[in-house]
């Protein structure tokens, strides 16, 4: 799999996978919609070796520790040599770049692709996530969720040099009660968690009519869901 920064001789996919904590991001346009209230996100990275895709279980609560939580589900995949090809840049062409990483979410083909390009990691500690083809989102990941101002600064002043404002990249609240593996596991288990992360969504029997704008975060269209249902 091929990071920029990174070459696919160095990422390793199965060392990446695991829970990581956003302790700090810049989220403009689109992908970043519905996250501009989120505390303690958090992502679970899981690695198929049939697909040589990782699947991306992302949550966040939105407000503060005792908000509500939100969640989807994306896929990191490459495309192929010969996709690529077609598709590439005169530079990545002329630097060899064997493969390309995209994040899609599968059951809402209506959201574009977005570019999934680990700029940075040791697996152990921390990684540098871009998700835009500009400087518009980037994530700082952290293998705990509090690691300090220190950490927090080192990474921002590192993606200056990748083009980032590091005034800009805010810290990501880490102020919640810290689930364990366990604890997670069972509430990925909760019935209507895997239909709200694939936003395959049960017969809720609507007590009340519901206009989707298209240009509505995810985020926000579960939310109004739910408000529905239980109204």
């Amino acid at each position: 799999m091929m990071m920029r920064g990174m070459t696919a001789k160095d990422f390793d996919p199965v060392r990446y996978s695991g829970r990581w904590f956003e302790v700090a991001s810049l989220k403009r346009g689109f992908a970043g919609q519905g996250q501009e209230d989120c505390h303690c996100t958090q992502g679970v990275y899981t690695f198929d070796r049939e697909s040589r895709a990782i699947q991306v279980d992302t949550f966040c609560v939105h407000g503060g520790p005792n908000g509500y939580i939100t969640g989807i589900r994306g896929r990191v995949q490459c495309l192929s040599e010969d996709d690529l090809q077609k598709n590439a840049t005169d530079l990545e062409k002329q630097e060899m770049i064997k493969e390309k990483c995209y994040l899609r979410f599968p059951t809402l083909p209506f959201i574009p692709k977005e570019p999934y390009d680990v700029i940075a990691t040791d697996y152990d500690n921390f990684a540098l996530v871009s998700g835009a083809k500009d400087t518009s989102f980037i994530q700082i990941y952290s293998r705990t969720p509090n690691p300090g101002p220190e950490f927090i600064e080192k990474y921002k002043t590192y993606l200056e040099n990748f083009g980032y404002d590091s005034s800009k990249i805010k810290d990501t609240p880490q102020d919640c009660e810290v689930m364990s593996n366990s604890q997670l596991a069972a509430m990925m288990s909760m019935p209507g968690m895997q239909q709200a992360l694939t936003n395959q969504f049960p017969d809720l029997e609507l007590k009340a009519p519901i206009a989707l704008n298209p240009f509505t975060s995810v985020f926000d269209t579960f939310k109004k869901l739910l408000e529905l249902y239980f109204k």
